[in-house]
Parts: C-alpha cells; structure tokens; sequence
C-alpha cells in the first residue's frame, strides 16, 4: 500500500512489514531514512537508507520529520497505525539532551549508563539513546545483560559491543565479547554470575577501548519479589553505573525499594525517573518472546553441524558463585553423574584451559564406553583441538532452537 504521513505524525509498524520511503524524511530511533534520490545526493553518512524491515513480534515507531510517501508492504493492514504526535516522549528527549551535555562538557571519564524497568520499553530507549549519541560523534559500547531477550547475540549469554553504526534491529551491532551462561533467567546463583560478568565486560572494553565516551547497559526486567530487589541491588552495587534511568511505576513497591538504595550507596550517581506512562510502547507476550528466542537460536545453530571429539581429560564444569570471596568460580561434575540425568541437547559452552570461550553448542551424546563426545557446533579442527572444558547450562533445545526442557544440576 501506499501511504501519505503529515509531518509530526508517528506511524506504527508491527512486523514482518517492508517499508520504502518514496518521498519525505522519518526518524526511527534517532535514525533518519530518506527517498533513494536524496539519499544518493546527501553528503552526511546517517542518510543512506530509505528501505526499512520490521521483523516478526516488533514494532518500530517511524516518525516523520517532513512531509512523508511510504510504501508498505504488510499482511495485516491492523498493524499500521497512525498517531498525530512524536511517539518518544518529551522526557526521553530532555534526557537524552542533558546526557549529551554531560558527555560533551566533561570528559575526564566515560559514563556508565543503566536502563532499569519491567517491560516498559528498555531496548528502545538504548536504541533511541545509541543514535542520538553517535549522531553527536560520541563513542561508546552497548552492553546486553538481558539473558531471555538479547539484541546483540543469542539469548542464555550476556554481551558487549561497539556502536559503530545506528541500532534499529540486531543486524546493527555486533557482540566483540561474550559471556556464556546457559540459561535465560537469571535465577539462584546466575544472579550473581550475570552481574560479575557484566562489570568485568565493561571493565576490559573500557581498557581496550581508550577513547569511549559511554557504555550503555540494558538489563532485564526482573524486579518484583525479593530476590528480584537482591539482584538488582546487587547488580548496581556491582556494575556501579554513573547514571541510571529508571521507567518508574508507582504501583511497584520494589522499584522504589531500588531508587533508594541506588541513590544512598553512590551519592554523586544520577538517576532519572520516567514516571509518564509510555502509551505507545509495544508490549510482547509471552508467545511472542517465546517465538524470538525461538528464531534467534534456529538462526545461530543453522551454522553447527554434528561434530565428535575425544573425551579424554575433558573437564565438565558448572558455573557457581563464591559468597565468601565474592566471585565467579567452577564447579567440576563427574562424568559419570553426567551421564545419568537428562542432559542431551543441553546448551553449552566450549572453552580453553583459561576458561575462554570458543563457541556455543548443543551436547548430543557423552559416550563413555567409546571414549567420545558428540555434540552439535561450528568449531574448525584447531578450535576443536582447543577445548579442554565445557560449561554446561540449563536449557535443553531441539536443533532447531524449539525448547525441550532443563538439566538440573
């Protein structure tokens, strides 16, 4: 279809949806998309595209800054709406406005920035934020601790990156460093595991990276209930963010019970409150969560094949946390314990002597008897001959990403 949007207006798109822009200018996420004509003749680098994918179970909020002709292409005609208005709030904007001011006037240090909330629009604030930042010439890294929804890598790991180009769909950023959980809710000790790992991933990009001007950390929306305030009390204490940016909700006691302790433990750490309703924000069920996760791990695991490799002196580990000596430490499991609960088809991860990760697979198969492991995976000859630990996880998964079950250990 072809549709005419005044200027001003905000036009919804839910996927699988194929836009083209014909005529006019839109901002979506900070990212402007023009006609193919002016896009050829535009001399700045963030307008060079004019067709947009909105894939399945999201919504993408297209603005138009003039103006506007779009072609659509989409199989419900309900999952476009127009709304005469901007769709990011103004408060969105004052932030990332003083944000900018802040990174632009001082910059003796680079800013942590966390995005707390319970499924309020989290990943599209970092988004709108990521954009608006490298359109300043701003540098930074986007660090994904979201286990059940990542948009960097494959869920059951957390991960970290360079924004070297505008952020609308995952395609966009790419992870540098990634740390293998197993697993897409942080419960029992992976609260712990998610937030340590999550400092040290900052801690070696910002070492690697000299020049950066922030890093943004999006995080989950586990909150409610006790061990939702313990995690992410925890979390801040660890990571220890500059700023925090909180989708405030008066009704969720334990979000205030978080303000408050974030503010009394770092006296100069600033918080912003979003108290407005976001009104537009697309909120995904369960299914649609679901059919993500899904499609992340079929895409990834369309690259493994089956692969076998020597069980001789392959240690089985589990990751665990330290209370005592507040760290990360590895649990050896037997293999012959192994072997005796349900683990086939549970989500690893392959790894050096040092604990470093080479790749992410499926175990198949430990065969005792025959001395071999066969397992689902990417890895060339050299990588296979590097493994001498595997980390297992909790998920079991089908080749084809489709849930199967857990291992208990």
């Amino acid at each position: 279809m072809i549709k005419n949007i005044n200027k001003g207006h905000t036009l919804l798109v839910k996927g699988p949806a194929r836009i083209t822009i014909l005529e006019g200018k839109i901002d979506v996420f900070g990212k402007i998309y023009l006609p193919e004509k002016e896009k050829e003749e535009s001399s700045s680098s963030i307008e060079k595209e004019n067709v947009l994918i909105v894939p399945s179970a999201q919504c993408y909020p297209l603005f138009t800054v003039d103006n506007s002709k779009l072609e659509i292409y989409s199989n419900v005609e309900d999952n476009i709406i127009e709304v005469e208005e901007n769709s990011i709030s103004p408060k969105w904007i004052e932030i990332k406005d003083s944000i900018i001011t802040e990174m632009t006037q001082n910059v003796s240090k680079p800013l942590k920035i966390m995005v707390l909330g319970i499924s309020s629009g989290k990943t599209t604030f970092i988004k709108y934020l990521a954009n608006n930042f490298l359109k300043e010439g701003l540098k930074g890294g986007y660090l994904d601790s979201d286990l059940g929804q990542q948009i960097i890598y494959i869920p059951t790991t957390i991960n970290i990156g360079t924004i070297k180009d505008y952020i609308v769909s995952s395609e966009n950023i790419n992870s540098e460093k990634t740390v293998f959980i197993g697993a897409t809710f942080p419960k029992g000790s992976n609260k712990y595991i998610v937030s340590l790992s999550s400092s040290d991933l900052i801690k070696d990009y910002l070492t690697k990276n000299k020049e950066t001007n922030f890093v943004l950390i999006d995080t989950d929306g586990w909150i409610k209930n006790e061990a939702g305030i313990l995690y992410k009390n925890f979390f801040i204490k660890t990571v220890d963010p500059d700023i925090l940016i909180v989708f405030h909700d008066e009704t969720i006691e334990e979000l205030e019970v978080i303000e408050k302790t974030s503010s009394s433990s770092r006296k100069d750490r600033k918080t912003y409150l979003i108290k407005e309703e976001n009104k537009y924000f697309y909120e995904k069920d369960k299914e649609e969560r679901r059919f993500l996760r899904q499609s992340q791990f079929s895409k990834k695991f369309e690259e493994f094949r089956k692969i076998s490799i020597p069980l001789d002196n392959m240690k089985f580990i589990k990751a665990d946390y330290n209370k005592e000596e507040d760290q990360i430490i590895e649990m050896e499991i037997s293999v012959n314990d192994l072997v005796n609960l349900p683990y086939h088809y549970v989500i690893i991860g392959l790894m050096t002597e040092k604990s470093e990760l080479i790749e992410i697979g499926l175990l198949f198969i430990v065969n005792i008897d025959k001395n071999y492991i066969l397992l689902y995976s990417n890895l060339t000859y050299k990588e296979q001959l590097k493994i001498k630990k595997i980390l297992l996880g909790s998920l079991r998964l089908s080749t084809k990403g489709n849930h199967q079950g857990y291992l208990y250990l």
